[in-house]
């Protein structure tokens, strides 16, 4: 179930050919200008966090071979006692 915010009210500015396409949009899907305009912000959004989580894993798997052999249980205390006794 889908909460309703709170609207804002946001003056913004387009062109003429934006207009005339937002306007006949809004009569083909039955929906109000202001709909069309929140659902494509959530679609591009959700995009944007789709690729940015791809990202993140893609670094994750070039890093991967960093991380090869490491022992997922070391704490930093031993890695420091480790480190401390090779210098």
């Amino acid at each position: 179930m889908k909460l309703k915010s709170k609207k804002v009210r946001k003056n913004i500015t387009i062109s003429k050919e934006a207009e005339r396409k937002l306007k006949e949009l809004a009569k083909i899907e039955n929906k109000s200008q202001s709909q069309l305009i929140e659902e494509l912000i959530e679609e591009v959004y959700k995009e944007i966090e789709k690729k940015k989580k791809l990202e993140a894993l893609e670094r994750i798997v070039e890093n991967r071979k960093y991380f090869k052999g490491i022992d997922p249980n070391i704490t930093i205390q031993k890695i420091k006692e480790q480190m401390g006794s090779e210098l």
